[in-house]
């Protein structure tokens, strides 16, 4: 069976292990970051650099966003270059930012007037986690029947309740 397409927006200190993760297990990846710079050792081991949020989605069946805060989510996945105007129709987008519960509803509403499928899985740990696929996700579907094989490699996966539990459970988890 032929592994999906990734994109990772944001290669931070979460999103930087997990594209080593992706990579070392062979996944097609898409990579953005603000700072270009940060993409480039991921080049060698095969990842191709985008030039925005909607060019990499518009290669990826699984889109995730691995950002600061709401402000730099919005950014990613909305506007003409923004991932949700490329990422094709039953893909399925994934948001691993801790993120207000507002902002989360609203993105998986967009999501579905995309025909795309949407899941919350934020994550815990800190750089080795995510370097060694130990970090902590938690995931929420939000639409459709998604279901992301990409996600095993990151680390284990926690089934979440309601819209908005992932980040919940994650603040939580974490004392926030």
């Amino acid at each position: 069976m032929s592994k999906p397409s990734v994109a990772i927006l944001g290669l931070g200190i979460m999103g930087s292990g997990m594209a080593n993760r992706l990579l070392s297990a062979n996944f097609p990846l898409a990579i953005l970051n603000r700072n270009r710079e940060k993409c480039v050792p991921f080049v060698s081991a095969g990842a191709f650099i985008a030039d925005s949020p909607r060019e990499a989605a518009s290669r990826s069946q699984v889109t995730l966003s691995m950002v600061a805060d709401d402000a730099a989510s919005r950014d990613v996945w909305l506007g003409e270059e923004g991932a949700l105007n490329g990422a094709p129709p039953s893909s399925v987008l994934i948001e691993s930012t801790t993120l207000s519960g507002d902002w989360i509803q609203e993105l998986a509403v967009k999501a579905v007037e995309r025909g795309c499928q949407f899941l919350n899985a934020p994550v815990t740990g800190t750089k080795p986690h995510a370097a060694s696929g130990e970090t902590g996700i938690s995931c929420r579907r939000l639409s459709g029947s998604a279901r992301c094989s990409a996600t095993r490699v990151f680390g284990a996966r926690s089934r979440c309740g309601a819209p908005g539990a992932g980040r919940k459970r994650r603040s939580d988890e974490v004392g926030q």
